[in-house]
Order: C-alpha cells, then structure tokens, then sequence
C-alpha cells in the first residue's frame, strides 16, 4: 500500500463505526488528594500498593486478559490501517535477532517495542510465525549481562528501560505458551536488568529530577517488569512500592495546565511513559491514574504548537530539524498516547488530536499501544468548537491563530519560568528534587510567526548549547538569560528569580491577541534592577512588539530576529523571502538603533563544549546606539506574499502607554490602528478603524 492510500486507511479506521474496546481501567481514587513528602524517604513509607483481586492469578493481565481477545479480534477487523502498522511492526522481527553488538550497545533500543507487536500479532491470528520471532528475539536479549551502553548509566538510563517494559508485556502475553526453560530464562534476565534500576533509585544522593525522562522512564519499566513477575519473584513488592512512589513524585511536579515544558520533540519521545505508568496502575490497582491535570489538559499542547497546514511543529526547546538544512524533518509520531488519554478519560478532545496527529504523522512508532489505545467507539470532538487561540497559564506560554483553516496566521509567545510557576512552589514542598531543564531554552520573551504556508520567525532548533542569542528575544548589554551558553538549565540560577517572569496581562479574541509580561528577572542579578516588559499585538497582517526597559543604570538593549530567509535591506526595515513568503521587519522607534544582519551560527550536537558550529538560517538584530535608563523599543512584523509590497506604516500621535498608527497597503487599504499597553479590567487594549470591511484583520 503506498503511503497516500495508508494514510486514508488510517482516517478511514479512526472514523469506523463503534466497536467493542478493551476493557478501560475502572473510574476509583484517582490521587488527586496526594501531597508529597519532603523526601522520597517519607513518601515510601506510607506507599502502599494494593492490587485487584485476582489479578496475580492470570497471564495476560497488565494491558489486557485473555477474556479481551475476541474484542481484540473484532477491533483488528474494524480498525485495518492500525492492525497492519502492528503486523508490520511484527514482520520486522524477521528470522533472525539482533546480535550481541546490538543489544549490548543500545543504538537501536527503540526496535524492541517489536516484541510487544510480535506478542500481539500471535493473540490476535494465531500464526505461530509471529510466536516463534517475539519468543527468538526475547531470548536473545534476555541471554545478555548489559542492556545499553547508555551515556549516561549503562544498564541504567534509558536502553534497560525500554528493554525491560517491552520484553515484560511480551513476556506477559506469551506466558502459557512459554517453556518453562523459556520463562526461567526470560525471567531470570528480567530481575538481573530490574535489580539495579532498583538500586539505583534507592541509593540516590544527589537528589532526582522528577520532572526528567531520565528518572520517569526507568522507573515505568522497573513497575512493569514488577508487575509482570510479582507471583515469582519475592524482590517484586519492594520494586513495585519504590516505582509506585517514585512515580507520585514525577507526576506531581508535572504543570496543571497540559503545557509539557521540554517542547514538542520530548514531548513526543517522553510523555508516553506517562500514559504507560497510568495504563499500568489503573489495571493492577482498580482506579484511574490517567486523572490527572497534565494529562487531563495534554491535548492542547500538540494542538497549539503544531503547525497549521502541513505536518509541521513550532520549534520549542530541543527538537531534532535541519537534517537537509530544512524544517522538514520534525516528527509527533507518537501523538497516539493522545488516544490512551482519551478513551481513559472519556475525552473527545483528546481523541480529536490523537485523530489529527494520527493522520498527519503515520506510521506511529509505537504500533501496538496505538492499535489498544485506540477508541473507535469514542466520537471526536469537533475542531470548531475549540478557540483556535490559547493560554497555558502556568507557563506563560500563548498559542494564538487567526482561524483553524490550513492558511492562518500563527503565533506563539512566551514569558514564563522554564518549568512553569508551580514548579517553584513544588520545589519548596520536595526537598530531593534537583530539576534539570536541559531541554528547556533561553527563550523567555521569544515569539514564533508562522503565515503564508511558511514558517517565518522561529526558533534554530536542537543545540548542544542555550544562548539567548539564537532566539527571537533580547540581549541586554550583549548578555542573556540565565546560565547562558550552558546546557541550559537553572542550576546556578535562582528559581524563585524564574518566578518572577510572569505573563500577566492576556487578551485572546478571533481578531487578535495581546499579551504582556515581564521578562527582566530572567537576566543576571548583575543587571538589578532592571525591568523589561515585552508586548506581543498579533492580527492576521501584523504584529508589533513592543518593548519597555527602565533599568537602574544605562543599558544597551538588542532585538533578534531568525529566519529561514537572508534579511536584506528594504527601505527603513529588512525583508526575508522563505519560499512562497516573506517577512518584512519594520523599526518604528524613535530610538537610533545599529542594524546587523547575518547568518544564525549556532553550536550543535547534545553535549556542551563537545559541538561544532552549524548554520541555522539568518537572523537581523537592531542593538540600541547609545545606553539609557529607559527605553522604549518598537518593531512590526508584517507577514507577505514574496513579491507582496509592505505597506506603508505611519504613527498618529499616542504615548508610551498608547500607539496610535495607520497601515496604508499598496491596493489603497488602510487601518487605523489604536493599543492601550496597560489595559485594565475588561478594557480593550486593540482597536481598528479600517477604510471598509475587507480592511477589518
């Protein structure tokens, strides 16, 4: 089947007709009553893990049981685009398994998700074949001492892991049709790798990051292979207690507003184990550890920071791109844990994402949970009954768009902490949680433009060190946010500093956004006192930014701008022609103001003092000419056809507090444009008077 046709199968599966599911996790305690200890220590010793009766009396029983076949089967027939990506997934086992070098290196640990497929495929048709495959790899595997040579821990970090929590529901599956030499076998590898997963979670002296793939993702698998061999395995209750606690703690330092603080790409690699972790224990324990805000809420944040159109994303924090020196290799392939939520949570938004995601990013790379996470019966809510614009109030992120259909205009804006401001009290009430926002970019006060089908004014994606300057923001007196040039993260920053960077003045409707913050305390301390204030005025043919300082002694501040295209000179601004596109950066200070444009440089690859510089497109910065305790900054960004001729943008008067300014376009049109930068109340800070109707933004 060639891939246009797949991908109609797919839409075709996620629009069948109601059929029986697997059996949902039923609706208890959902632990929202949960208050931490100020160490792991103390949340241990009052974990207790009681499991549903019976449930160590049968295999399979950590997805599904055997009473759930025939719903499966049926499932498989209703729903053909997802049963063949999981029989695909399985043909992959072929007749021979990874050798020794493979497994004990780790490159590749993705490809055991194979196994759960494999174990699947068998359930569900019978063919030995696939039996005979899941069984030859498991056994490869499980006849090996070392699981990954992780960078970070071998044995420990990430590989093990995953290894661990495939090879368990594989294992679990299979578990009647297993020798007794086989299951010994798979066993025995399974408390080896388990062990010191275990060990190392309970020897930790230097603190956890509880927010951090690195301690959520051994620790779902440490549970899973728990839960799997509980009935043979005495260590198992202990493994179980400590995961169960480990992950209350992980959960808990999760935002309440859905908003996942690594990006897009992270978001994607890590969240899943979220939804595993809640699959997981909703089964064992009888309640529904899906209720919770961050995934209550997930939905909206592939929504927002997706790209309208095409299959795109908005590039926040660390996502991999640039691999033709384009924007096209960005992947949510794993937006099916969406349908985990959903049909835990009864949610039709949920299952209207998961349905976008599905159909713009197949396949997924998680085949069988995708095919069980899957609803057919739940209906979709309708896209237009959702506002195309949103605030994730925790994180002082806006998400604003002119219109759900595939040509708006799009624009993000941020000025929060890294990891939102609920992380900063949370800190204060867990005592042993060392947050580490590696992911996470110096980027406080940034905007992204997406318009025209392009993407216009974005980020320069994965590097191996955070700088301010590779991001639409500020640099004041040529320095940046935080641990600048470092992997960045907070560590040497004070987070309750982070707090104080605070977006709080938002005003969303169809026509515009407005939204203002505070983005001073994210600089050094050595700049104190320093007040910055930035302003984001976003319509479907402009936006303005808007930039206040007052600061305690002279300062010089610098404005950046990237993009794909090279600036070049136009009249009293620069233009950047991307494709079918371009974006005019316009000036309308009175601030004399130097001008550079050049290409983005930036320092790529993973570790810091380890890159090697990379091309990143093209940036422009206007740097203040002269130092001063007050400035005001302001520059419009004007989204056009490539050959479009910007308009024409003339100030009336106003006040540092109010702008007043007409836009005169080349076919006559003409906007009178009215902002109250200090909106009070249910005051509206945005006012036109265009010359007729098809003027009106």
């Amino acid at each position: 089947m060639n891939k246009s046709r797949a991908w109609h199968s797919i839409r075709w599966c996620i629009l069948a007709a109601s059929v029986a599911a697997v059996a949902a996790p039923v609706a208890a305690a959902n632990g929202r009553s949960y208050a931490p200890g100020r160490t792991l220590e103390a949340d241990l010793a009052r974990t207790k893990v009681k499991l549903v009766d019976g449930y160590l009396d049968r295999h399979p029983r950590l997805l599904f049981t055997t009473a759930d076949r025939e719903s499966l089967v049926g499932k498989a027939a209703a729903c053909p685009a997802l049963w063949k990506l999981v029989l695909s997934s399985a043909a992959r086992l072929g007749d021979q398994a990874p050798d020794r070098e493979e497994i004990r290196g780790g490159e590749n640990y993705w490809r055991i998700e194979r196994v759960q497929s494999g174990a699947l495929a068998w359930l569900v048709t019978g063919d030995k074949t696939h039996l005979d495959r899941t069984v030859r790899w498991m056994l490869a595997y499980c006849k090996e001492d070392l699981w990954g040579k992780d960078e970070h821990k071998s044995g420990l970090d990430l590989q093990a892991p995953w290894y661990l929590y495939h090879i368990s529901i594989a294992y679990d599956i299979l578990y009647d049709q297993l020798s007794e030499a086989d299951r010994k076998t798979i066993r025995d590898a399974l408390v080896l790798h388990a062990k010191p997963i275990y060990d190392d979670l309970r020897a930790k002296n230097d603190g956890f990051r509880f927010e951090q793939n690195h301690t959520y993702i051994p620790t779902v698998g440490l549970i899973a292979t728990a839960l799997t061999i509980a009935d043979e395995t005495s260590a198992a209750k202990d493994w179980l207690r400590l995961g169960c606690a480990v992950m209350q703690r992980c959960r808990y330092a999760m935002g309440p507003d859905g908003y996942y603080y690594e990006g897009t790409g992270y978001w994607a690699y890590a969240m899943h184990w979220h939804v595993r972790y809640a699959e997981l224990i909703s089964r064992a324990t009888g309640g529904n550890a899906m209720d919770l805000p961050i995934l209550r809420e997930n939905w909206r944040f592939p929504l927002y920071l997706t790209v309208p159109g095409a299959p795109g994303v908005f590039d926040v924090g660390d996502i991999d791109r640039w691999a033709k020196g384009r924007r096209d290799n960005t992947s949510l392939s794993n937006g099916s844990m969406l349908w985990g939520m959903a049909a835990a949570l009864k949610s039709p938004e949920a299952q209207l994402v998961g349905n976008l995601l599905g159909t713009r990013w197949p396949p997924t790379d998680y085949p069988a949970s995708a095919f069980l996470w899957f609803d057919p019966g739940l209906q979709p809510a309708a896209i237009d009954t959702i506002k195309p614009y949103h605030h994730f109030t925790d994180h002082g992120f806006v998400s604003w768009r002119s219109s759900w259909n595939d040509d708006p205009t799009c624009v993000l804006f941020r000025c929060g902490p890294p990891e939102g401001h609920a992380a900063v009290a949370k800190l204060k009430e867990m005592s042993d949680w060392v947050p580490n926002a590696g992911h996470v970019h110096p980027d406080i006060g940034a905007f992204w433009l997406y318009a025209r089908g392009m993407p216009l004014a974005f980020n320069t994606g994965h590097t191996a060190e955070k700088w301010t300057r590779d991001h639409n923001t500020l640099l004041v007196d040529g320095k940046g946010q935080g641990m600048d040039g470092s992997y960045w993260n907070d560590r040497g920053f004070s987070w309750d500093r982070f707090d104080k960077v605070r977006l709080d003045r938002v005003r969303l409707a169809d026509a515009y956004a407005f939204a203002s913050g505070e983005m001073g305390p994210a600089y050094a301390q050595e700049l104190d006192p320093l007040s910055l204030r930035r302003t984001l005025v976003a319509t479907k043919n402009w936006i303005l930014i808007v930039d206040d300082m007052a600061s305690g002694r002279p300062r010089r501040l610098t404005w950046i701008c990237h993009s794909d295209g090279e600036f070049k000179a136009d009249g009293r601004g620069a233009t950047a022609k991307a494709g079918k596109a371009a974006l005019h950066v316009l000036p309308l200070s009175s601030v004399p103001v130097e001008t550079a444009m050049d290409k983005t440089t930036v320092v790529a690859g993973t570790v810091p003092g380890q890159g090697t510089p990379a091309q990143r497109g093209y940036q422009i910065t206007y740097t203040m000419s002269r130092p001063a305790k007050q400035a005001q900054l302001i520059t419009m960004l004007l989204p056009l056809a490539a050959d479009e001729k910007p308009p024409t943008v003339t100030p009336d008067g106003g006040s540092r507090s109010t702008m007043k300014f007409t836009l005169t376009w080349a076919d006559g049109r003409t906007e009178k444009v009215t902002i109250d930068l200090t909106p009070r109340g249910d005051e509206d800070p945005v006012t036109w008077q265009p010359q007729d109707a098809a003027a009106q933004p």
